[in-house]
């Protein structure tokens, strides 16, 4: 968090503040037709960051909701995930059926993974032109 708002303070300390503070603009002014204009490729990335962040935090709901039925979809696949592995080692005594399950827990964890990303990944096309804006804006020069 503390890194999302260094970049966002250093992002708005440009010249074209101070040049339209020069010209008579007031701050709300300067704020709407310059501050805002400029931030949207920042606030873009940081609104995808923090989902990520707050999609994949199962540790949080791990300590505050006692009840598993309530549980959000990532401590779900996490209990799932901890629940197929627990049975890929208990079954690896057992010679017969160890590559069996040994598949079923593989296709678990895939499946699980992919499940994760979805919503992600969904969301990614949509920010993807502020992505490229803010790469664009530090790159080129005149």
């Amino acid at each position: 968090m503390k890194q999302k708002s260094v970049s966002r303070k250093s992002f708005f300390w440009s010249y074209y503040i101070e040049a339209a503070e020069i010209d008579g603009a007031s701050k709300w002014t300067t704020f709407i037709r310059i501050v805002v204009p400029l931030s949207r490729s920042i606030m873009a990335v940081m609104v995808v960051f923090s989902m990520v962040a707050y999609w994949n935090d199962w540790f949080t709901s791990m300590i505050y909701l006692p009840d598993p039925a309530k549980a959000p979809l990532p401590l779900v696949l996490r209990n799932i995930l901890i629940k197929s592995s627990a049975s890929a080692s208990q079954a690896s005594t057992i010679a017969g059926g160890y590559a069996e399950l040994n598949k079923m827990t593989e296709m678990i964890k895939f499946s699980s993974i992919i499940i994760a990303a979805a919503p992600m990944l969904v969301v990614y096309p949509f920010v993807q032109k502020y992505f490229e804006k803010g790469f664009m804006a530090g790159a080129v020069k005149g």
